[in-house]
This record gives structure tokens, C-alpha cells and sequence, in this order.
């Protein structure tokens, strides 16, 4: 896998292409991304001495809207101490993640394994399906971050650029995972998944990403996501790799 060639179609995806409800402005130095589930700064790139004027127009702008938002900060980006400068400015850095990726092609035979307890995979179709992901969210974080509604537009979606999926075990939901695809991208996302406490080391992780790859194979070349430390090891077992860094990078106002 070329490195630098899967950061030059991630760059230019990331200034073209919007993710499902999305729409995209674009500006000289920036490219916003204005959505249901996420709003903010999708790329940019300028020189270290506009860095202040760049910064301050952003924060104007969306706090004109009275909305907090998201600076996604890659590695690579220019300036190269944008993290700093946001930092200076009061924005919240978060974790550091891993942009990793697989080639969709190059999947080991090892994620087609079967978990070591009975486990079913099934993609969300109804009510019934939404209610057991929003339930094992809940029993993972306390909390849920994806939406009823959400869920259910994506249902309605023809393309099915975000699909999710349950795993069941004895009928009783244990993990789910989410997948998003466009026809205008080379990646697929993989996102929010999730498995309760009891059911990990198990093979419910992988037989989420296996689901995952499978709905996507035929739609794009590269699989991606951003993992944190607890994931990058697991992922690397399954052939991913790291390419960058990320950061979210938040504007609370």
C-alpha cells in the first residue's frame, strides 16, 4: 500500500465529498462540513503566519451561528503546529487517534473465523433492530451517542450509505457496529461499534468487522477508521494500517 497516495485521495475527499446529510462549504483556507451528526472544520491548509487570521475567522463564523464545533486536525495538515495554536486559543484537544487502513483486497482469511461462542449478525431493517442498538449503546457508555432518528433516516436511505449492524447472542443483542460508504469515496468508515463487557475476546468485534467488509467490498477500495490505542492493536492483527494521526479538536464557545 502507498502511503502517500492514500493521503493524497484522503485530502481530496476530504475538501469534495459529504457524508450522508452533510453539506459542505468551501472556503480559501478551510472546508466546512455542516450536518446532523457533525459540524465542523473537514480540511484545511494555510501558512503559519495566517494561522491566527484563519483561527479567528472560524471562531467568529460559528459562533455567529451560536454552535460549537470540530476542528479535525490530520498529521500531515498544514501549518504543522496547528494542534499548538488551537490549543492557545481554548480549543478542547481530544485523544490522539490512528487513521488506519486496509486495502478491502488484502483481508486476512483470519476475520472470517468463527468467535468462539454462537454468534449472529444481522443488519438493521426495523424499529426492532434501532431499540437493540440504542440498548447495548446505553449498557456500554451509560449514555447514547447515535439517535433514534438517526438510525431510522438511514433506513429510508436507497444507496444504504450508513448501514449498522447487531450481534446476537441466544437472541439477545451483545455489540453492534456501523459501516458508511458513498459512490463518490474510496473508503468505507467504520464507526461506533461496541461490545458488552461480558461477550469481548469472544469474536464479536470481528464478526462486526467481517459483516462490515463483506458490505463493502464491492462498493470501495480501501476500508478506514480512527482508532484509539485500545483498538489499533486489534485492528493491526486484521492487516489495517497506520497511515496519520488525528485529533478532534473542539470549540465549546
Amino acid at each position: 500500500m502507498d502511503k502517500t497516495e492514500v493521503l493524497q485521495i484522503l485530502d481530496r475527499e476530504r475538501r469534495t465529498v459529504a457524508s450522508l446529510g452533510t453539506h459542505l462549504e468551501m472556503k480559501p483556507n478551510v472546508v466546512r462540513a455542516i450536518g446532523p451528526g457533525w459540524s465542523g472544520i473537514a480540511f484545511s491548509r494555510f501558512s503559519a503566519a495566517e494561522a491566527d487570521a484563519v483561527i479567528d475567522q472560524e471562531i467568529e463564523h460559528w459562533s455567529s451561528l451560536n454552535r460549537s464545533f470540530e476542528w479535525k486536525v490530520y498529521s500531515h495538515d498544514e501549518p504543522s503546529d496547528l494542534i499548538v495554536k488551537l490549543r492557545q486559543r481554548g480549543f478542547i484537544i481530544g485523544n490522539e487517534e490512528a487513521f488506519m487502513i486496509l486495502d478491502v483486497d488484502e483481508a486476512p482469511e483470519t476475520l472470517s473465523a468463527n468467535p468462539s461462542i454462537a454468534i449472529e449478525v444481522k443488519q438493521v431493517s426495523d424499529e426492532s433492530g434501532i431499540a437493540d442498538v440504542l440498548s447495548v449503546e446505553e449498557a456500554i457508555w451509560n449514555r447514547t451517542r447515535l439517535s433514534h432518528e438517526q438510525l431510522a433516516a438511514n433506513l429510508t436511505d436507497l444507496l444504504q450509505r450508513e448501514v449498522t449492524f447487531v450481534a446476537y447472542h441466544d437472541e439477545n443483542p451483545v455489540g453492534f457496529a456501523r459501516v458508511t460508504t458513498s459512490p463518490d469515496s474510496a473508503f468505507a468508515g467504520l464507526w461506533s461499534g461496541g461490545v458488552l463487557r461480558d461477550f469481548r475476546g469472544k469474536g464479536v468485534y470481528r464478526a462486526l468487522l467481517s459483516a462490515r467488509i463483506e458490505i463493502a467490498r464491492n462498493q470501495v477500495r480501501f476500508l478506514r477508521v480512527d482508532a484509539l490505542p485500545t483498538s489499533r492493536p486489534i485492528l493491526e492483527r486484521y492487516g489495517f494500517i497506520s497511515v496519520a494521526k488525528t485529533w478532534p479538536c473542539d470549540w465549546l464557545g
